[in-house]
């Protein structure tokens, strides 16, 4: 499908001009769209498939100037691979596409080749006009300038070179060849660099072309020309990056954008160009080659970056941190020296300014703008009024503009002409702005709670159940001839924010002891009226009322079992509807507003602000606090005895989780933990690079001597084949390497697993030297044995014992170690010298790539997974020390990760094309595990399918989806306290995914029908089936499309309307619906 999409600058939307579906078939090799090219001029548009295909749309604009597709004209090449297609500027000639090819079914023709085709505007049909041989490491192609800005043609990135090709209008053939330099290598690494990613920058009469090496290293072309010939093409050293991107781009205002890709760790960056690198460093124009010492950022600075956890490799939902009631998400992410071991919790990253202590602890504190800006904190029986001093400290306030500081503070505000309205537990303080204090002190008891802004107060009077009302009249606060009378006691009250064209607020809202929040006008003509009343689940606590700018008021009730209720209330009639509840925490809920948002505080601080057009509720990732105020786009915060200010970095969807990453030097290949000091054993490992430690010695046996790099910003030596291995004891807490044990040069450690023999705790690797993965094999494999010492922060080794094959992955099985490796599983068990085998057999078609533990039958049944073969339930004969395979599966599926489900029947796994699927064993095998959990019955059980080493039965398909990435790690847990527990999976690309399991048939239902609604209402601005998409490789079954029915949050009014209509439900039970059951089970 093609399309053609034009930016909406009001709505800051893409949206589709046109469709064109040109293939049938899904994505396929021969399906074009593998690769997209444009002419320079924006006369057409070529799309070519991986093989065969490539199409050629010439752009043009109907009545209404609105860019359309003319009808495709098609350039197919029977048994051609394409590698890489760039559009040529050739001016406003005919325009051409050219394309790096490889035909596999021409012997004459054989290795690839540079070819030119030419759009015939005239004649309406693609031609292929010109081809010459190129290197068979041709992989990219870089178009230049043509027309007046340069001389056109393209570069053609080899391995190790660049080569400028172009046929001339005279029919010649141009070609200029110069080598890439690379870093001075006293180890004699003669393996090439490859071009990954480039970007071409025009100036007035010049321009230059940025190309960055898989290295990181950025490289300055030049081309000199004269007319259309070119005499000369240079390449420098500029800089070097410290990540491998997939795409840069060079923007007009001096900014160089990295795009994340390969040893990036998903991390996008932005750079600001210093200089262009033109005085530094020699520019080299000859095919031989050239050397350069790297050096830190010089022509770049680094502006900005924002990180991601690609490539995510395994994961793990564990609840590490103390204080906590939220478990955290630990996922190993990364390649190279730029690996991590991050820690994800879910909420908004807070960054904390200053701290200062207070002498005792605080009840409240305010922010107060009067002359000059104070910080009042309220304490049992007095209050303090600090001000920012020199060098953005706190101090005391020699002026504190009237307050009464013998006194606690119960509200505090800046009214209209000046002054300041303090409340206190005795009287209502009119501080005016030329010093004199007018006071109202209650006839009776004292004051509980107040809610003041600069023309209105509200009091509550003791536990009389009134409250008293004031308002601004000539610059003095007189209280209303009437009184508030709720009949019960009041908790708490809070005014409703002013409007715009209004001298007012509108409306209160009062809590009361009788688990209500009253709404009450404070309009002159209706003043005090009663308009609604809402019960909640407990006495509220605290309660506000905020504009957030989407129609009506949303009122906010802190509940003392500490829930939060949120409900909108119509600012004319005061009606109170679509409430809804989210639990916070086991604390009373205390409300601050700031801003348009609201902080809500409980065990755990939250945001509750506008994103999207959407309420959103998002966790702080901070400590405790117990009473919040804003101060600019700041946070004011009392939290025990100290006064802190806080900033909140950023906000949105893509912020919901806060990473903390512990560096690491190699990719990560596992970690366990440690049962009583939580810290993490990891092991590490590195293909193809030399260790740091084991570089040094191998130049120092050589006698050469090099410049030391970090290697966090330009990466790890190259040593071709080669393994660099370690294994490490960090602490979660701080970060700290507790223990190191770097592995000896060539080898591979692949898994690890937490074991315990007797009393004692073990850490079992896996390793393998000199591994080759392609076609897979070793010198020899082993497994390492560590043992924790007593206070769990570091690893003494035991022993090493050989193995037959790979380790492909270790578990604990019947107080042993199972280990798999190849196709057969072996348990071992402790020796003095070596562990010692006690059964072992071959279970697996092809290779075991995990294994896991049945969770109700641990020491009888697995679960084992196959790369090509699905999943295995396999059982433990105790008496013959054998392993059967029960059950096996009927479709071949390549298993990335897997989980099983408590009843231990049904298996949650994902494979390598981007598919995650449910299976269940037959109702036949429950029944009989029940009676004989020996399996016996079922081992003579006669298959009944044809083929050789079938199980007599095969899994029952329940759930099938396709998620569009690999999915790497696959957990059972809650995400939060008092939630349902979720299935939560991350995948290759970084992303963490929850599915949540629906019990009720009406949610499904409901579910089913918005998600076929949407579908229909809105496709996708690309074009494509949506259901075709999410079927990709199985029919999806049983699964409904989350964020496919969240795309709802972002649809017009109309389209809104379009999709209520259709499930016959109000857009607010839409909203709602979808509200409830992510806080009942996810964020």
């Amino acid at each position: 499908m093609a399309a053609v999409l034009e930016f909406n600058n009001k709505s800051r939307r893409f949206v589709t001009v046109q469709y064109h579906e040109f293939g049938r078939t899904g994505l396929r090799r021969l399906v074009a769209g593998q690769y997209v090219a444009s002419d320079p001029r924006g006369r057409a548009v070529m799309l070519a498939g991986v093989e065969r295909s490539k199409i050629v749309y010439i752009i043009t604009r109907d009545s209404e100037a609105r860019l359309m597709l003319a009808s495709p004209l098609e350039a197919n090449r029977s048994g051609s691979v394409c590698f890489d297609v760039v559009g040529v500027d050739v001016g406003y000639e005919n325009p051409v596409f050219a394309a790096i090819e490889s035909c596999y079914e021409d012997s004459e023709g054989s290795g690839k080749h540079l070819v030119y085709y030419e759009l015939d505007l005239g004649l309406n049909h693609v031609v292929r006009k010109w081809s010459t041989a190129v290197g068979d490491t041709a992989h990219k192609l870089i178009a230049l300038p043509g027309g007046n800005d340069g001389p056109s043609g393209v570069l053609v990135c080899l391995e190790g070179s660049i080569e400028y090709r172009h046929f001339t209008s005279t029919g010649e053939m141009a070609v200029y060849a110069v080598s890439i330099p690379r870093r001075s290598n006293l180890l004699n690494d003669t393996r090439g660099l490859m071009i990954v990613a480039s970007a071409v920058h025009r100036m007035k009469n010049a321009f230059f072309i940025l190309a960055q090496a898989e290295s990181g290293d950025l490289y300055k072309i030049t081309v000199d020309f004269a007319e259309d010939s070119v005499r000369r093409v240079g390449i420098k050293y500029f800089d070097t990056l410290a990540t491998a991107a997939s795409s840069i781009c060079i923007l007009k205002a001096g900014f160089l954008f990295a795009a994340a890709g390969g040893e990036s760790g998903g991390s996008h960056q932005l750079y600001q160009f210093e200089n262009l690198g033109d005085d530094d460093g020699a520019c080299f124009s000859a095919e031989g080659l050239s050397y350069f010492q790297p050096h830190e950022l010089s022509s770049l600075a680094l502006v900005d970056e924002i990180e991601g956890a690609c490539p995510m490799l395994k994961s793990q939902v564990l609840h590490v941190a103390v204080g906590e009631e939220a478990p955290q998400i630990y996922a190993a992410c990364g390649t190279g020296a730029r690996s991590s071991l991050k820690i994800m919790r879910h909420g908004a990253e807070v960054s904390e300014l200053a701290v200062s202590e207070l002498p005792a602890t605080p009840r409240a504190v305010w922010t107060v703008s009067g002359g000059s800006d104070l910080i009042v904190v309220s304490f049992a029986g007095s209050t303090l009024a600090l001000a920012m001093g020199e060098g953005d400290e706190l101090a005391e306030a020699d002026n504190a503009l009237g307050l009464a500081l013998d006194e606690a503070t119960l509200a505090v505000c800046g009214v209209e002409g000046g002054g300041i309205v303090q409340v206190t537990p005795r009287a209502v303080r009119h501080v005016m702005s030329d010093g004199r204090v007018t006071e109202w002190v209650p006839p009776m008891g004292v004051i509980s709670c107040a809610a003041v802004n600069i023309r209105q107060a509200v009091v509550a009077l003791g536990r009389s159940g009134e409250c008293a009302y004031f308002e601004m009249h000539a610059g003095v606060l007189r209280e209303h001839a009437e009184r508030l009378s709720v009949g019960s006691d009041v908790t708490c009250v809070a005014l409703a924010p002013i409007p715009q064209s209004r001298l007012l607020a509108p409306l209160v809202a009062v809590g009361c002891e009788d688990q209500t929040v009253r709404v009450h006008a404070l309009e002159p003509h209706r003043c005090l009226e009663a308009l609604s009343m809402q019960a909640v689940a407990d006495v509220a606590h605290a309660v506000a009322v905020m504009d957030h700018g989407l129609g009506d008021l949303a009122m906010y009730a802190g509940l003392r079992n500490g829930l939060l209720v949120r409900a909108q209330v119509d600012p004319v009639s005061g009606d109170v509807d679509d409430t809804r509840t989210r639990f916070l925490g086991a604390r009373p809920v205390q409300l601050c507003p700031s801003g348009q948002s609201v902080v809500a505080l409980s065990a755990t601080p939250w945001l509750c602000h506008v994103q999207q057009g959407r309420v959103r509720s998002t966790p702080l990732s901070y400590d405790m606090l117990d009473y919040v105020a804003p101060l600019g786009d700041n946070l004011v915060c009392v939290a025990g005895a100290s006064l802190r200010i806080l900033s909140i970095d950023r906000l949105g969807a893509s912020a919901a989780l806060t990473c903390a990453s512990i560096p690491l030097a190699f990719t990560p290949r596992g970690f366990c933990v440690h049962d009583v000091s939580r810290y993490f054993a990891v092991i590490e490992a590195e293909h193809g690079r030399w260790a740091p430690a084991h570089y040094a010695a191998k130049l120092e046996e050589s006698g050469a001597e090099d410049e030391a790099l970090p290697p966090e910003q330009f990466g790890l030596v190259r040593n071709a084949g080669g393994w660099a291995s370690l294994v490490r004891v960090l602490s979660p807490f701080d970060g700290e390497t507790a223990f190191l044990d770097e592995l000896p040069a060539g080898h591979a450690a692949l898994c690890l697993a937490p074991v315990r023999f007797g009393n004692d705790s073990y850490v079992a690797v896996g390793c393998a030297v000199g591994l080759s993965l392609r076609p897979r094999s070793c010198e020899s494999a082993s497994i390492r044995l560590y043992k924790w010492t007593t206070d769990g922060t570091g690893l003494e080794l035991v022993h090493v014992t050989p193995l037959d094959d790979v380790p492909q992955s270790l578990m604990q099985f019947n107080g042993m170690l199972l280990v798999a490796a190849g196709r057969g599983l072996a348990l071992l068990d402790l020796g003095i010298r070596r562990l010692l085998k006690k059964a072992q057999s071959v279970v697996a078609p092809h290779l075991i790539s995990s294994v896991h533990v049945h969770p109700t039958h641990p020491d009888s049944w697995l679960f084992v997974a196959d790369v090509q073969e699905s999943v295995l339930l396999v059982a433990f004969n105790h008496t013959a020390r054998a392993f059967h395979v029960i059950v096996d599966d009927s479709l071949p599926r390549y298993i990335t990760s897997m989980r099983a489900l408590e009843d231990g029947f049904t298996v949650v796994a994902g494979d390598k094309f981007g598919s995650i699927f449910v299976l269940r064993a037959p109702e036949a095998v429950v029944k009989s595990l029940d009676v004989d959990p020996t399996a016996a019955r079922l081992l003579y059980e006669k298959p009944t399918r044809s083929g050789a080493d079938i199980a007599a039965h095969c899994w029952q398909s329940v759930a099938e989806f396709h998620v569009g990435d690999i999915v790497t790690s696959i957990d059972i847990c809650a995400l939060a306290p008092h939630a349902r527990p979720v299935i939560l999976y991350t995948t290759l690309l970084g992303a963490v995914n929850v599915a949540v399991p629906m019990v009720s048939q009406s949610d499904v239902d409901f579910f089913l029908a918005l998600e076929a609604a949407i579908r229909k209402h809105c496709p996708p601005i690309s074009g494509r089936d949506h259901l075709s998409y999410r079927s990709s490789f199985m029919p999806v079954r049983s699964v409904v499309d989350g964020d496919l029915c969240e795309s709802f949050y972002l649809l017009s009014h109309e389209q809104r309307e379009l999709v209520s209509d259709t499930v016959d439900r109000t857009q607010q039970d839409i909203l709602k619906k979808m509200e409830d059951v992510r806080s009942m089970f996810a964020f």
